[in-house]
């Protein structure tokens, strides 16, 4: 009883995290490219959250309810799609040292798509990051987002969905490619 009362304490206060785990037991490596479609392993509601139950693309992970999309013009054959207000997925990461980077992000809009930013314990690390028209969903842009400020470890990051564009969704990411900043 003592262990279990215990325990909670330390999920309760963060020193323990029982949510979700790292794509295939590894934390992405950042400086790196984390694929969107190898967000954290775990159920739903602890490595990720989607707002409704089907998976309306491909098979790539197996049961999920996350919107795989399978695509040839994405680095790895498969991105994120059918993105929605409220869902959001983690990325267990090591940032091998602390500074400024940049976010390359591959995204398909038909139309203009939606706002999203990035996020470590709750705390905004981007700020909004808006998705345009690149054409349609078959046509990937490259986003550049500057001035993400990060700390050395191990961190989850959270990739939330903010508000929908008049595309009725987010909008299709293929990745996430950090570059530290040389100064």
């Amino acid at each position: 009883m003592r262990f279990i009362l215990f325990t909670a304490l330390l999920l309760a206060i963060g020193f323990v995290r029982a949510d979700s785990k790292p794509f295939k037991g590894k934390a992405q490596q950042i400086p790196g490219k984390i694929e969107a479609e190898h967000y954290d392993e775990g159920e739903p509601g602890k490595a990720y959250h989607d707002n409704d139950v089907k998976n309306s693309g491909a098979n790539y992970r197996g049961p999920t309810q996350v919107d795989i999309e399978k695509r040839p013009d994405a680095s790895n054959g498969h991105g994120i799609g059918w993105t929605r207000k409220g869902e959001w997925l983690n990325y267990t990461v090591e940032v091998k040292e602390s500074g400024i980077y940049s976010i390359e992000i591959p995204v398909a809009s038909n139309k203009q798509g939606g706002i999203f930013h990035l996020e470590i314990a709750g705390k905004d690390i981007t700020g909004p990051i808006g998705i345009p028209d690149t054409g349609g969903w078959q046509i990937l842009k490259l986003l550049k987002h500057e001035n993400v400020k990060l700390t050395k470890g191990r961190h989850v990051i959270r990739a939330v969905m903010d508000s929908q564009g008049t595309s009725g969704s987010i909008g299709d990411i293929d990745y996430f490619k950090f570059v530290k900043n040389s100064k």
